[in-house]
């Protein structure tokens, strides 16, 4: 598959390389060049277990590459993975700045695209925080519908820091929340070799799997 990361950050990196070794075609996207000019030369963005090696194979190979230019991602891809940052704030609640920015850049490629795109949040938030800003920032920049012209899926991670290439392949559960059961089957195919329970459900409730399991 055609798959689009947005966050080159600990997520995002583990998730790029891990789904280039599985064989599927990834565009990292990252607004610091920097981070988007390692992974095109081979190397890595994060210190983890076994990404520096993955990377630079999947880089060599063709199927793992980077960029700054969020509407060539879209473009060149069927499903985009959001992994940004939710840092915590002073209060307690989560900054969704990053994650709304990012929203708008690919609720803005999304408009200009033709065919089903399917966006997927593995960024931590609070539940609600798809329904309140995730999905509305879509449908406002892209002037489509979600669950109609898009899909929407809240797709967790549960990913250690040392052990997060392990993690990755042996997850304690697959949970997906979806928009609609054709954005799932759709997600579902980036999992079909896991050996983990699968759970597909509503995506209030991925949203709180993911912020209980935290």
């Amino acid at each position: 598959m055609k798959i689009s990361i947005f966050g080159m950050g600990y997520v995002g990196a583990v998730s790029a390389g891990c789904l280039a070794n599985d064989g599927h075609e990834v565009i990292g996207v990252d607004p610091n060049q920097t981070k988007v000019d390692l992974i095109n030369k081979g190397q890595t963005p994060i210190i983890e277990k076994d990404i520096g090696e993955m990377v630079a194979a999947n880089a060599a190979s063709g199927r793992l590459r980077a960029t700054t230019d969020v509407g060539e991602a879209v473009r060149g891809s069927d499903i985009s993975l959001i992994c940004v940052g939710t840092p915590s704030q002073l209060n307690g609640n989560l900054d969704l700045s990053y994650v709304r920015r990012v929203c708008e850049e690919i609720g803005s490629a999304i408009k200009e695209k033709g065919g089903f795109h399917v966006v997927v949040a593995r960024s931590t938030m609070l539940p609600g925080t798809m329904r309140n800003v995730v999905i509305p920032t879509l449908e406002q920049y892209s002037g489509k519908l979600a669950g109609k012209d898009f899909g929407v899926c809240n797709n967790p991670e549960f990913l250690r820091e040392g052990t997060a290439v392990y993690d990755y392949y042996n997850p304690p559960k697959t949970v997906i929340g979806e928009s609609d059961p054709r954005a799932g089957d759709l997600l579902v195919k980036l999992y079909e070799k896991m050996d983990a329970p699968l759970v597909r459900t509503d995506i209030e409730i991925a949203e709180m799997v993911k912020y209980t399991d935290n």
